[in-house]
């Protein structure tokens, strides 16, 4: 993967945040967030971002707001997006074994099985700062 990863994290209208099981648990994953590298055929980040999710979940989405950071697993760095359905699903990819909603807490529980340390920080710090961008967001638009 090239210097940067971008992803998305993705909530729903209950609240769940949306999370991907990789197949064979790559990088030590049990459960995280889409994300991937940049290529040729995406104009931006943000379409990068998009994809990813698209490709790994098999939601469309529509991207919020930007998440502030950038948080560092073992593998690369990950710029997020804040992102919420736009009810279009399609079947997720290979790289995918499970995709599920998970309330805040349990998505919380959900990070803790990642086997490694960074891993699960950077999933950690993630999550915390899209709930923070939600909140901020939330209070600004009443």
């Amino acid at each position: 993967m090239g210097e940067f990863a971008y992803g998305g994290i993705v909530f729903n209208e209950e609240g769940q945040v949306l999370m991907r099981s990789p197949n064979n648990h790559w990088g030590g994953y049990i459960w995280t967030f889409a994300k991937g590298s940049y290529e040729e055929s995406d104009i931006t980040t943000e379409d990068t971002a998009l994809r990813e999710v698209m490709e790994e979940t098999g939601y469309e989405c529509l991207i919020i707001s930007r998440i502030p950071g950038e948080f560092e697993s073992d593998t690369c760095k990950t710029k997020y997006y804040l992102m919420k359905p736009t009810g279009r699903i399609i079947d997720f990819d290979k790289e995918t074994q499970e995709v599920g909603w998970f309330n805040p807490d349990e998505a919380f529980e959900k990070i803790e099985l990642t086997k490694t340390k960074k891993g699960r920080r950077c999933d950690k710090e993630a999550l915390i700062r899209a709930l923070q961008t939600m909140k901020e967001l939330n209070e600004t638009c009443g």
